[in-house]
């Protein structure tokens, strides 16, 4: 068994000779076939395209799945997901959850019947209790953007023993530090828009699974819906995933690192990142993540929203914009999207890839300014 590394940088098969060695990009919408397609020719390229071929298999392969479905938004991949949801029944789902997935859920599902149930996922009561009549469960760990951290392990067991499948926004983990599959998830979703694509120049999303049935189901989601990935962004997305493992490790030492010497600075009220030894999950996080506990981090500048919003509009190398997961470090006052929830207070960070002196001295000169 090749290491998730090698599998990155080289995918899930042998190159033959005379083959390129860098993947084509896929841009055609059509093909040509004959009047009775054999299993696996392509047709149209909303039903299939060999772009996916290339970003599909490896994806499985690193998050320990057997399928992967690609789509164009992570946001679509969610709605894929969600749409297991049976009416007459209930979808669990974290208080915390990401923004758009969860007013997209409370917003849409009662229309078809399902009851949408906000729990506290850190309490395992809880989630036992809201299990009782559901027919999906949709877990975040760490969660956007306090950082919570979901126990896997028994969240898989209470699944389990409720005959309810689940799924879990692996976006801020990625692969390379946490494999949901291998606590008994029924699959994997992720942004592939954050940290695989890396370079903030893609929207793409994916679940990856074990689950035949889940497989079929989301892929003729995506065939109906038109939510299928373009080729040139699934190329980009295949190229970010060879140098995810060294981006996150790096971003995931360097967020620690802030994260220390943030709790220490007079102008920082609160810190949440898993790392740290005072965080209420971290714990539960070493068990279940590996090699760092990710580039994200949010913290409380002390004084309210207003020095929160002064300390954005003074950094000069933090980048003030949303999304994350990307090479160059962002910063953004989450409570500035009508509707969210984060205290207006938080300020979300994203590490990326500059030298982390540079980036602390930035946060540094902002904060003590305020």
């Amino acid at each position: 068994m090749l290491a998730e590394t090698t599998i990155a940088v080289r995918g899930t098969g042998r190159h033959a000779f005379g083959q390129e060695v860098t993947p084509p990009i896929h841009l055609s919408s059509t093909f040509v076939h004959p009047s009775v397609p054999a299993p696996g020719e392509y047709s149209y390229g909303r039903g299939g395209n060999p772009a996916n071929e290339q970003l599909e298999p490896v994806l499985a392969a690193i998050e320990g799945g057997d399928d992967c479905v690609v789509f164009n938004a992570g946001i679509a991949a969610a709605n894929a997901v969600l749409a297991e949801a049976a009416p007459g029944t209930a979808l669990v789902m974290p208080w915390d959850a990401y923004y758009g997935i969860r007013v997209r859920a409370a917003k849409e599902l009662p229309k078809l019947g399902v009851e949408v149930r906000l729990v506290d996922q850190t309490d395992l009561g809880a989630v036992e209790q809201a299990l009782d009549g559901a027919s999906l469960l949709w877990a975040e760990t760490p969660t956007n953007p306090l950082l919570a951290v979901a126990n896997l392990a028994e969240i898989g067991k209470l699944a389990a023993r409720a005959g309810v499948p689940w799924y879990v926004d692996n976006t801020f983990a990625t692969p390379i530090l946490q494999h949901p599959i291998a606590f008994g998830a029924t699959g994997s979703m992720h942004s592939l828009t954050k940290y695989i694509g890396g370079h903030s120049d893609l929207l793409l999303g994916a679940v990856i699974t074990a689950d035949p049935g889940a497989a079929a189901r989301l892929r003729a989601r995506r065939n109906e819906s038109g939510t299928q990935g373009d080729g040139f962004s699934i190329w980009l997305a295949r190229r970010g995933l060879q140098t995810l493992p060294l981006r996150v490790r790096h971003q995931a030492a360097a967020a620690l690192e802030l994260a220390e010497r943030l709790s220490g600075h007079p102008s920082v009220s609160q810190v949440f990142y898993p790392g740290l030894p005072g965080h209420p999950g971290h714990e539960v996080a070493k068990t279940q993540m590996r090699d760092g506990f990710g580039g994200m981090l949010s913290i409380l500048v002390a004084g309210g929203a207003e020095r929160a919003q002064a300390v954005v509009e003074r950094c000069e190398l933090w980048v003030p914009a949303t999304s994350l997961g990307g090479v160059e470090s962002l910063l953004e006052r989450r409570a500035r999207w009508a509707g969210e929830s984060a205290p207006g207070e938080l300020l979300r960070l994203s590490v990326g890839l500059e030298d982390i002196d540079d980036l602390w001295r930035d946060l540094d000169q902002a904060l003590s300014a305020v």
